[in-house]
């Protein structure tokens, strides 16, 4: 029976106090059942391309009236520790610390949740004219989605990007769009292998925007932006090799004395 239906019940029927009671009861546990229903509960962590302003921290509402905030640290060299965050809706919000002049949490980053109960959000400083500091990215962040031994390439830039792993040419990754795929097969004595990034131009011809040698490891995934960087308007390429903290194996027992 619906919540609407049983309310209507108890209006239109005459019910004894204990029956009444009982009705009133259901109602409730219907109403919790409904909003937990709406929740979802994420391990997230997060990585920020660049901080806005002096804001280095954000939090995440508190899941029940009594809690307090949970603290999220933005993170821009490295991503961050895991975070269990609950979320009111298919949304990620995060507030930061002052109040509005209603005395309300005011949001400082959004974005949409990705499909897995692990999640990777990418913090990057909202676009010119937005209400808001930050705009959040969110991608699947399990091994099952995301493999140990894998790249994810995150295009950020205005135009289409490729790589060349190895002396192979990947398919052009369209702006805003990501892509994972292997890392080489082929490598050298140490486990090297070439990477090169190319960015498409105005007049269509790629060019070449970063070149490097890149270390496989099946124990490591590794996550690439590729940008424009605003300030110099020139292509950008960040790294950073990802070994999942839930995928390390819990530190040997201390010797006993």
């Amino acid at each position: 029976m619906s919540l609407t239906k049983l309310t209507r019940l108890t209006r239109s029927v005459k019910v004894n106090p204990p029956l009444r009671l009982l009705l009133a009861v259901a109602s409730l546990c219907l109403t919790a059942v409904s909003a937990d229903a709406q929740t979802r509960k994420v391990q997230f962590r997060t990585l920020c391309l660049e901080h806005v302003g002096e804001m280095t921290e954000v939090a995440l509402p508190a899941a029940k009236v009594d809690d307090a905030p949970v603290a999220v640290a933005l993170y821009t060299a490295s991503i961050s520790p895991v975070i269990e965050g609950v979320f009111a809706t298919n949304d990620a919000v995060f507030i930061g610390k002052a109040l509005g002049p209603d005395g309300k949490p005011v949001p400082v980053a959004t974005g949409p949740l990705a499909k897995s109960n692990r999640q990777l959000f990418l913090f990057l400083p909202a676009k010119a004219g937005s209400k808001i500091p930050y705009e959040v990215k969110a991608y699947d962040d399990d091994t099952d989605s995301f493999k140990l031994g894998t790249i994810r390439a995150i295009n950020l830039a205005p135009t289409q990007v490729r790589f060349i792993v190895a002396g192979s040419t990947s398919p052009p990754i369209p702006p805003l769009k990501h892509a994972i795929f292997p890392q080489s097969a082929k490598k050298d004595d140490y486990n090297m292998y070439p990477a090169k990034v190319e960015f498409l131009s105005g007049d269509g011809k790629w060019f070449n925007a970063y070149s490097a040698s890149w270390k496989a490891s099946d124990e490591r995934r590794e996550i690439v932006i590729t940008m424009v960087d605003e300030k110099f308007k020139q292509p950008a390429v960040k790294t950073f090799s990802d070994i999942p903290p839930w995928t390390e194996a819990p530190p040997a027992p201390a010797p006993r004395q």
